[in-house]
């Protein structure tokens, strides 16, 4: 009798994990005597795969035994708009800190007076990636993103690589962008207080209260993204409008939208470096696919919107700040680099801009680094959601449905990682600021580049009709794959230029991503002999309604 009721079991485990995906199911035998044919209910709780069951002829206790509680491992549905969306993409790039600090590194040191066509041309190469990006967004819902793509074209071994090295990436930004809302800020109580605060002291309050903000609702942090990024949009629309139309030092500089002035630059690979870096953080679309009401149009419209409207941006901005000094703009900028647009802007405007861009330079830094927080938050959720890290950070909040455990453990990681740079001495622009966000840059180019080929090998896979489909799912993510691969390899020769250190520590960036990548690769084939049923959940789609995805098993049969 119990070896029949211990069949039945395992049947009706079988037939719900096929019928309904479920991903998390455990079967304590403290319940096995109830389990009635067709019903998965009682089988749909957590599954730990170890097959070690108790087994108790009490059937009294099990008449009486109270359901464990629920664990909430959902995201809120529903909640997020494409216009949040846009604002959380725009908000990761930082208008303004790109415009007051990047822009002009490029004009002295990267591309020189070719900085505007830099980032139109950086804008392309995403626009590239973006096309076959939105094709798998159109038919993939998950806060994975490039892990849960990756595995869906590739298989599971190189969608952990994948999910690895981005999600150590994004967890590095958060403190890379808080050592300059430490250093700002510190500035600030210093200049206009008279306090004398440790810019370290800054940064970690900054990343606590981060933590605290991302507790609750994302729409939350969608309101406070959005007021301080709409601030920071018309400070510099304003100054780079008026530096314009007063005509800058020497009139317009046509000759900055010549494809020759890539010739004379100082070093192209700094230039397009800091473009890429200024545009990291785009796939924030795709991660809040699962808390967007219609993630299939949403997500794919606001890849497009980000990409372009912040290419535009960069380009009008980089444009107006060569015509503010004219033919002196590279050394100006050598001479002035984060004061640069500071300075043109109490040239070519009021006072009273230039003490707003003094505050909001600090939102600026914080809204970034907040997004950055969320994004590498939304990872840590997946991998712990798949089982691939520890179950706890999968839960979501009761109420708020945020990832609540997932953000507390990524603020615990970048308030070390900032900890570790402060008893070291390091200067929180020089090295937390400069030296992290190569790795960062690397890390997720690389991951890119993955991606686009796992576009082209999924849709290898479920067919293509007509050469439009052919484009979006072939070509243009070919196309954005080798531009991706390029960009690396510029990365990796200017690494010492751009640390301004010959370190081989730095210079071996570009190893740290391939190995974190084989490192990933590697344990997916260890969970794959070792631990089969957490192997089966890495890159699980958790949409309900994901007709057009190859499930991973599927992936997994057609890739070994």
């Amino acid at each position: 009798m119990v070896q029949s009721r211990w069949q039945l079991a395992q049947q009706q485990l079988a037939q719900c994990r096929s019928k309904h995906s479920v991903a998390r199911i455990s079967v304590s035998l403290d319940k096995w005597h109830g389990v009635v044919p067709g019903n998965c209910s009682l089988l749909r709780t957590q599954w730990r795969g170890n097959k070690t069951m108790t087994m108790r002829n009490t059937h009294s206790d099990v008449a009486s035994a109270k359901a464990p509680a629920e664990v909430s491992t959902n995201l809120l549905k529903g909640s997020i708009r494409i216009v949040t969306i846009v604002l959380m993409v725009t908000a990761a790039a930082a208008p303004l800190v790109v415009v007051s600090t990047y822009i002009p590194i490029s004009y002295g040191y990267g591309s020189g007076f070719a900085t505007s066509l830099t980032y139109l041309a950086a804008m392309l190469i995403l626009l590239l990636f973006a096309v076959g990006f939105a094709q798998m967004a159109k038919r993939i819902t998950a806060a994975g993103a490039f892990y849960n793509f990756t595995t869906q074209g590739l298989g599971r071994p190189a969608g952990l690589g994948a999910g690895w090295t981005v999600m150590l990436a994004y967890s590095m930004i958060a403190p890379a962008i808080s050592g300059g809302f430490g250093y700002f800020t510190s500035a600030m109580f210093r200049d206009y207080l008279g306090l004398d605060i440790p810019w370290w002291v800054c940064s970690i309050g900054g990343l606590a209260l981060m933590f605290l903000m991302s507790y609750f609702k994302v729409t939350f942090a969608g309101k406070v993204l959005g007021i301080a990024l709409g601030l920071e949009v018309l400070v510099v629309f304003f100054v780079a409008t008026a530096i314009i139309v007063q005509g800058g030092a020497e009139g317009q500089m046509v000759e900055a939208l010549n494809p020759a002035a890539f010739l004379a630059a100082p070093a192209v690979g700094l230039g397009f470096f800091f473009a890429f870096w200024s545009w990291i953080g785009f796939e924030t679309t795709a991660i809040y696919g699962e808390e967007t009401s219609d993630p299939k149009k949403s997500v794919p419209k606001a890849t497009y919107i980000a990409v372009i409207t912040l290419g535009l941006f960069y380009a009008f901005a980089a444009y107006a700040g060569i015509v503010g000094f004219g033919s002196e703009t590279p050394e100006q900028a050598t001479n002035l680099l984060g004061e640069y647009f500071f300075v043109l802007a109490d040239m070519y405007t009021w006072p009273v801009v230039g003490v707003l861009m003094d505050f909001l330079v600090i939102t600026g830094f914080f809204a970034c680094a907040f997004a950055f927080h969320n994004n590498a938050s939304r990872y840590f959720f997946s991998m712990g959601r798949d089982r691939i890290l520890s179950p706890k950070l999968g839960r979501t909040h009761k109420e708020h449905k945020s990832p609540y455990v997932a953000n507390a453990v990524q603020a615990g990681i970048a308030i070390v990682t900032v900890s570790i740079f402060a008893l070291l001495g390091a200067d929180p622009l020089l090295h937390l600021g400069t030296w992290l966000p190569i790795f960062c840059t690397a890390g997720v180019v690389f991951v890119q580049m993955t991606v686009s080929i796992s576009v082209i090998a999924y849709f290898n896979r479920i067919g293509r009709t007509g050469w439009l489909d052919r484009w979006k799912s072939f070509i243009a993510p070919l196309l954005g794959a080798v531009a991706q691969f390029i960009v690396l390899v510029l990365l990796t020769i200017y690494i010492p230029f751009i640390a301004e250190h010959d370190i081989l520590a730095l210079n071996l960036i570009p190893l740290y991503v391939i190995l974190i990548f084989g490192f990933g690769v590697g344990y997916a084939l260890y969970l794959k002999r070792r631990r089969p049923e957490t192997y089966q959940r890495i890159g699980t789609i958790y949409e309900d309604e994901e007709d057009a995805a190859v499930q991973p098993e599927t992936v997994a049969a057609k890739t070994r």
